[in-house]
């Protein structure tokens, strides 16, 4: 296949913002603050989302016929080390992303190089104009992880990420930040507009690399170091900096689909009993409540705040792993990760902030989970400094408590009553040793008005748990319910807490 030739490799502008800021002095966090810092200070200039015409035409199928060509990838130079191949602009993805590398001390722009790509059966104009930067990556793993090369972690579109484990493929998003998701102010989606590369050495656990970021409101300095296994650990530093006020900040922000499940009624008319990336939410909070919070959506948006100052770790989970729950061969809901989000520090008086958006289809992420701090910095010289780690996996345990394994609801026979019926594993409680023994179920409705009818506990002999059921007379005038229940042995509580929305 002839190619057409390329045009000279195009250095690298800076930035109309950028313009004081010499980004080839950029080695570690503590420099790459301070242009953060300078960049807050000046006005925002978009990125241009400027390029060739016949790049900027390209459509889904043309755009993915642009390969990277792995034996060209950055490090490749070093041997068996991580690597880190470009993604071509176009289609979708029109912002152009600035890269560096960091060798012993040095720093040095990544210019744009078409001639890393394959361009398959694109007919690409001799006269095109290159793009003035890529639009993400991709890092490899070392061959000697798993005896083969994979993908494990992807940075593509505003601040976007994603990563996968040895055994479970893609699907949760992570964000740098989120900004105005909730709040009546129009939401922003800041960029990842520069990305500073550490070269790996050889035989190293992780990867390193640093990130700008830079939106309309907000800059921040971004430090991830990424270590790929059964679970996929993210030791992440950031520290933002406010261009002006925002209404919410989202911290370790990441984004699910969730479009029908166990608990959905009516359910779509489709061949699969359930389609989501996540079906709950998880919290767990210091000295307090363990909290299992199964998702579900309605016509309307449906915002739920968990408020603590002693955040343990909070995270989305698909725990339906079973196969036969889903019946499909392409997507594999089933293997999709769990992401945990671990603080480490700055993390205070705040509130997990989860978002459920109506949806009719499976293309879009329609859940958004979060920590939204309490306090904001008042000026654009008053960092922000977090820091968490981020474990993709295949589920977070609950120490020893029995573990919410499914909700389903629906309508007692020949009845409007509601039924509710929640699996709980065993746990390890040290149960009494009566062989009628059950826990006691705790069931608390609030936010509207509801009857409790009905609430017991048998033991579950299929999964070697136990099975809560309660029966509810809701009126027509209530349109909303907050349910709260959670198994004990006295006074003790034995299970997570199981929290759950309802609508009409």
């Amino acid at each position: 296949m002839k190619f057409a030739p390329l045009i000279g490799l195009m250095m690298l502008p800076a930035l109309p913002a950028l313009a004081q800021v010499k980004l080839e002095d950029v080695k570690d966090h503590a420099s790459l603050e301070k242009v953060a810092a300078q960049l807050a200070a000046e006005p925002y200039v978009a990125p241009s989302q400027k390029l060739d015409p016949f790049f900027e035409g390209l459509k889904y199928d043309g755009h993915r016929d642009i390969r990277f060509q792995p034996a060209k990838a950055l490090f490749s130079d070093i041997g068996d080390v991580y690597r880190v191949e470009f993604f071509h602009p176009g289609w979708m993805f029109k912002k152009p992303v600035r890269f560096y590398t960091m060798r012993e001390g040095n720093t040095a722009a990544v210019p744009f190089d078409r001639g890393l790509f394959d361009y398959g059966k694109l007919n690409v104009p001799a006269n095109v104009v290159n793009p003035e930067g890529y639009a993400g990556f991709r890092v490899v793993a070392p061959e000697a992880l798993q005896k083969r090369r994979f993908e494990f972690l992807v940075f593509m579109g505003a601040s976007y990420y994603r990563a996968v484990t040895t055994e479970l493929g893609y699907g949760i998003s992570a964000r740098g930040v989120a900004v105005n998701t909730i709040g009546g102010e129009p939401e922003e989606f800041p960029d990842f507009t520069h990305f500073w590369f550490e070269a790996p050495k050889p035989n190293a656990k992780a990867i390193k690399l640093l990130a700008l970021l830079n939106g309309p409101s907000i800059t921040g300095a971004y430090e991830f170091e990424s270590t790929p296994g059964k679970t996929t650990l993210m030791k992440i530093k950031a520290t933002l900096y406010l261009r002006k006020q925002v209404k919410m900040l989202g911290i370790a922000p990441f984004s699910s689909m969730f479009w029908f499940g166990e608990n959905s009624h009516p359910k779509p008319y489709d061949f699969r009993p359930e389609v989501h990336d996540s079906d709950g939410l998880q919290v767990e909070i210091e000295g307090g409540p363990t909290i299992w919070r199964p998702l579900d959506v309605s016509r309307d948006m449906r915002l739920s705040l968990f408020e603590t100052d002693k955040l343990k770790g909070f995270g989305l989970a698909e725990r339906d792993r079973d196969f036969n729950n889903f019946q499909d061969l392409e997507a594999n809901y089933h293997r999709r990760p769990a992401v945990w989000v671990e603080p480490v520090s700055g993390f205070g008086a705040g509130s997990v902030t989860l978002v459920e958006l109506s949806t009719g289809e499976e293309t879009w992420d329609n859940i958004v989970a979060m920590w939204s701090p309490k306090h904001l910095p008042s000026t654009p010289g008053e960092p922000l400094r977090v820091a968490y780690n981020l474990h993709w996996l295949d589920q977070h345990e609950p120490g020893k408590l029995c573990k919410v394994l499914s909700s389903r609801r629906g309508f007692v026979m020949d009845s409007d009553d509601h039924l509710y019926v929640i699996d709980f594993s065993a746990g390890e409680h040290a149960a009494p040793a009566k062989a009628d023994w059950v826990p006691d179920i705790d069931l608390h409705v609030s936010s509207g008005e509801a009857k409790i009818l009905d609430k017991r506990v048998m033991r579950n002999a299929e999964t070697g748990g136990w099975r809560a059921f309660f029966k509810l007379d809701v009126p027509e005038k209530t349109n909303l319910l907050e349910l709260m229940s959670e198994l004990k042995d006295g006074k003790q509580v034995i299970s997570e807490r199981w929290m759950y929305q309802w609508r009409r």
